[in-house]
């Protein structure tokens, strides 16, 4: 299982990465309705207002007539209302009342352009209307006070969505961390549950909540499988330790035969072949009960430190003139002062079921190369040939219990090999690989390294 990389771009920051996205957008969407609405409604009000100046205006002008109009444009003007501007214009277009200076403005509803008394140019909103005399009534309102608040309001929007946005961003960090912590608090156990510890189970801190449903959830299944999991191994090794009691006290009276047989006779050949079946028997069951014993993980209490390069020169020692017998090399090259936590002899039986895979199942004239190195935090033991090699497809199969490769039907033995140092590999915390070496089989037995275990 892959460590929880908290420097990558993972699903929950992706997740948190769209909330704040997501969050981002609804609150632009939100202020932006706002300030739609905030300004139809400024833009009403300030309509509603010219067109209620206006109606009075023309009634003025309907029950006093014109000089009436302009009387009361006149006190308008004196009174320095300044909100709003009056013109009124003769139908020939000449201003005949109100002080608003600006260009002829259209009929209806227009913004238009007019000059202050210091010349300068400002916006308005402005209402004309025509008069029964066919003279025109403008009414204007500057819209500087409409722009000012439309900045004040745009800037609070604005203030808001920033403030908003950092919100967002902090809840979704906050977010990211609190799942990553717990994923990474599963990931861990689930990590030590693959290295062998069958007996830890996921934090629950919070049953009620759905992590705690799930790590509840799981580690149910675990307890299921592993009481599943230890009465298959009850069972396999207790038929198998039962077998060796009558299978010896067979082999023992099959001894007795070969004494009182007659020694040339066919008879005493077939009994010979008896023991070495028999033999093959409970040497596979001594295997399934070793491979029981080392996934049981119980040998993890004899672990120590010692010498990987030196148990592996051993073994090598050994097996150099095994190579020379079958008419293959074997040459190893190792590193020095590679240290490991551990059992030597588990390692040791693993690197001999290794090194006789190599040498029955390679042709005559074959090299076998043995090498240790050191990478970072583990130790690297391969086992290399250049023989016929093994399809890919079939790697992770050979590591199987009793599964034997196409090549080797016709050959003595029960495919256990791989599968006592698999489960060496993974008892020590590391991993079995099979790769292709172009010719040949490449075997790779990595542990992690002292410093490291």
């Amino acid at each position: 299982m892959p460590e929880l990389r908290l420097g990558r771009l993972g699903a929950i920051t992706r997740i948190a990465g769209w909330f704040v996205v997501f969050y981002t957008i609804a609150t632009l969407g939100l202020g932006a309705t706002i300030y739609v609405i905030g300004e139809r409604a400024l833009r009403e009000q300030l309509d509603d207002r010219i067109l209620t100046e206006s109606d009075y205006l023309v009634q003025v002008y309907r029950y006093g007539g014109m000089d009436s109009l302009r009387d009361t444009l006149q006190r308008r003007d004196d009174r320095g209302v300044n909100t709003l501007g009056y013109l009124l214009t003769n139908h020939a277009g000449q201003r005949i009342g109100g002080e608003l200076t600006t260009d002829h403005p259209p009929i209806g509803w227009a913004q238009i352009e007019f000059s202050d008394q210091d010349g300068t140019r400002n916006v308005a909103r402005s209402l004309t209307v025509r008069l029964t005399d066919d003279s025109n009534l403008t009414v204007a309102m500057e819209l500087a006070s409409e722009r000012a608040l439309r900045r004040t309001t745009g800037h609070l929007l604005l203030a808001g969505l920033g403030t908003t946005l950092l919100g967002g961003i902090a809840g979704g960090v906050w977010l990211t961390r609190a799942i990553r912590v717990r994923l990474k608090a599963i990931n861990a156990t689930a990590q030590g549950i693959i290295s062998g510890d069958m007996s830890l189970r996921m934090p629950v801190p919070q049953p009620d909540d759905e992590f705690g449903q799930l790590s509840a959830t799981l580690n149910t299944m675990l307890d299921r499988n592993s009481a599943l999991i230890e009465n298959l191994r009850q069972v396999s090794s207790g038929i198998a330790h039962d077998l060796r009691t009558p299978l010896a006290k067979v082999r023992q009276r099959l001894e007795r035969m070969i004494v009182l047989a007659p020694q040339d006779g066919l008879l005493s050949d077939e009994v010979e072949r008896a023991i070495a079946e028999i033999d093959g028997a409970l040497s596979l069951f001594s295997a399934l009960l070793r491979i029981a014993e080392v996934e049981a993980g119980a040998l993890r209490q004899y672990f120590r430190a010692f010498d990987l390069g030196e148990v592996v020169a051993n073994v090598c020692e050994s097996y150099m003139a095994v190579a020379e017998d079958s008419a293959k090399s074997l040459t190893c090259e190792l590193t020095a002062g590679v240290e490991v936590l551990g059992d030597g002899e588990l390692v040791s039986q693993a690197l001999v079921n290794l090194l006789e895979n190599a040498i029955r199942y390679t042709p005559p004239g074959s090299s076998i190369r043995v090498a240790l190195s050191h990478d970072r935090d583990r130790a690297v033991l391969s086992v290399t040939d250049d023989g016929p090699g093994i399809p890919a497809d079939q790697h992770d199969l050979l590591t199987q219990r009793f599964a034997r490769g196409d090549q080797s039907r016709a050959s003595p033995g029960y495919g256990l090999g791989l599968n006592l140092a698999r489960a060496v590999a993974e008892v020590h915390g590391g991993q079995l690989r099979l790769t292709d070496a172009k010719p040949g089989l490449r075997v790779d037995f990595e542990i992690p390294a002292r410093a490291a275990a």
